[in-house]
């Protein structure tokens, strides 16, 4: 099923464009990638007048703003699986949300064993990596220490660049939680207003409504408290700033800021409409590493999806980017022809079914529903607990909504086309206009030559793919690598299966990601592990030096 695009530009291009713009390689910059959860753009900087976020408009008119960026999914599993590999998710099995709550059989994904997250390939390459505690790969669990080891040096509730060898460059990956959906629950609002942890800043009398939703207390008071969330997040942004002053590495460190999908709130989250996948990002380069073509405090409306995340930052550290990866050095000046299209997708969330696919360019959107007749609304039971959700069923029920209102709540055609400039909010199908028929072909072709070149295992069933990865609903388990010492004290591991990723740790140290031969010194123990992402990792082996 999995199948590659090679890139178009090589590694030894990228190389020269960075080194033409004072990005080089031997310069090994820090970066930290700060990624807010279920938000879409509202913030200051990127237009949105009530938003309070200090810190990220600060950011802003220092760094790139990218307005159009795009995530592979519409919910959070499978947009992070897109991007900590590179690659869209349907790729890897990986676009189910989550793997783990698939009830007939247990599993998760398993992509083949020469894919690494690029993460673990910066580390692999010299970096220290680091990790806050949400993981959610599809192929780990939810959160830190459920694997792979390979990927992080350090994953857990407090990430900080602190545990790293002197001069060594990190990557830290830092999610913020303050933005989660969850939060809009009752019970969650309660708990933080009762705790002073929310500051009550914006007015739900002051919060716009598209179209798709009612005038109702409940709506805005939900957009209202999602707002002061933000204002929460930005608080965290901005003190995470202030710690790489403090520490003496803001003038080495690229900070890039963005939201893993789009806004946690009903027709948002799990949707591949705009209001799902569309997501701001702020990209930040110190002076000292500046490329010469980048104008700060800019606004660049070139067409970003998550899966060029990980090339830009591979390349900005001077790596090459394999292969495999479906995305591109979009973030760094020059380095890649820009895009035409986006790509995203939608499949089965909690206990309902659903298998969508969108391309997108700079006007237009095209959906291709392959369950159709169907709503995109469903009770799920844990978007049920907004009130804003409980709002628009009791509204359905009453029959209260518009046209507008209802189209989430109807069923859903095979195929959707929407003019984003005309029609933002994505409410007026022109998939049946004359006028259109021409666009509808070309985003259609679009969509299928995406297809073939990618693959998609949602094209079989998932009760199929799950037995492919987790034979009877058993996880399968990491063969250990063997060791061998020669007489100079040099240690060889070879992994029972190519590509399995190798660990290592001297005397019960830290565990290293292991690359090459490690000197072992007399008489020290040397312990080793292997990992296939979505296997457990194998039993340890040990020997003395």
């Amino acid at each position: 099923m999995y199948k590659y695009k090679p890139l178009k530009l090589a590694f030894f291009f990228l190389f020269l464009v960075l080194v033409a713009n004072n990005v080089a390689a031997e310069q090994r910059p820090n970066i930290l990638l700060i990624m807010a959860e279920d938000m879409s753009a509202r913030v200051g900087a990127f237009g949105d007048k009530i938003a309070v976020t200090p810190n990220l408009d600060r950011l802003a008119r220092t760094s790139i703003r990218y307005p159009n960026t795009f995530t592979t999914a519409g919910v959070c599993a499978p947009s992070r699986a897109g991007h900590i590999l590179g690659m869209h998710q349907m790729s890897v099995g990986a676009q189910h949300m989550r793997t783990r709550s698939f009830k007939t059989s247990n599993y998760r994904s398993v992509p083949p064993n020469h894919i690494k997250a690029y993460p673990e390939l910066l580390r692999r390459h010299g970096y220290y990596t680091f990790s806050s505690a949400k993981l959610d790969y599809q192929f780990s669990g939810i959160f830190a220490n459920s694997g792979p080891f390979s990927i992080w040096d350090y994953a857990g509730p407090k990430p900080t660049w602190q545990g790293r060898e002197q001069d060594q460059p990190f990557f830290g990956f830092v999610s913020i939680k303050q933005t989660h959906e969850g939060q809009l629950f009752p019970k969650a609002i309660l708990r933080n207003n009762r705790n002073g942890d929310r500051s009550q800043i914006v007015n739900p009398n002051d919060v716009l409504l598209p179209p798709y939703y009612p005038e109702h207390p409940a709506i805005r008071a939900d957009i209202a408290q999602h707002y002061n969330n933000i204002f929460a997040m930005d608080q965290v942004v901005g003190q995470l700033l202030r710690q790489l002053e403090k520490d003496g590495l803001a003038d080495n460190t690229i900070v890039i800021w963005t939201t893993d999908h789009g806004d946690g709130l009903p027709r948002g989250k799990r949707e591949i409409y705009d209001s799902g996948i569309k997501v701001p990002l702020i990209m930040h380069w110190p002076k000292s590493l500046k490329p010469k073509s980048v104008e700060i405090g800019s606004i660049n409306e070139k067409l970003v999806s998550f899966v060029d995340i990980g090339p830009s930052i591979l390349a900005m550290a001077g790596i090459p980017i394999p292969d495999y990866m479906h995305g591109s050095a979009q973030l760094i000046p020059n380095a890649s022809p820009k895009r035409s299209y986006i790509y995203a997708a939608k499949d089965r969330l909690d206990d309902f079914n659903f298998y969508e696919r969108a391309v997108r360019d700079g006007q237009f959107k095209y959906i291709k529903n392959f369950l159709p007749d169907r709503p995109g609304a469903q009770h799920i039971i844990y978007r049920d607990k907004m009130a804003s959700m409980q709002a628009l069923w009791q509204h359905l029920e009453n029959g209260k909504l518009n046209t507008a209102q209802r189209l989430w709540f109807e069923p859903r055609p095979e195929e959707a086309l929407y003019d984003i400039q005309a029609d933002p909010h994505e409410v007026n199908n022109l998939a049946n206009s004359a006028k259109h028929q021409n666009t509808l072909v070309r985003m259609r072709e679009a969509l299928t030559n995406w297809t073939k070149n990618v693959g998609d295992f949602s094209d079989t069933t998932e009760l199929q793919m799950a037995e492919d990865f987790w034979p009877n609903g058993e996880q399968p388990v990491t063969q250990p690598p063997t060791i061998s010492i020669n007489k100079s004290g040099m240690a060889n591991i070879v992994p029972a299966a190519a590509k399995d990723s190798i660990g290592y740790r001297i005397n019960g140290g830290t565990w290293k990601l292991y690359s090459q031969p490690v000197l072992v010194p007399k008489s020290a123990i040397l312990e080793a592990k292997s990992v296939r992402y979505g296997w457990a990792e194998s039993a340890l082996v040990k020997t003395s030096g």
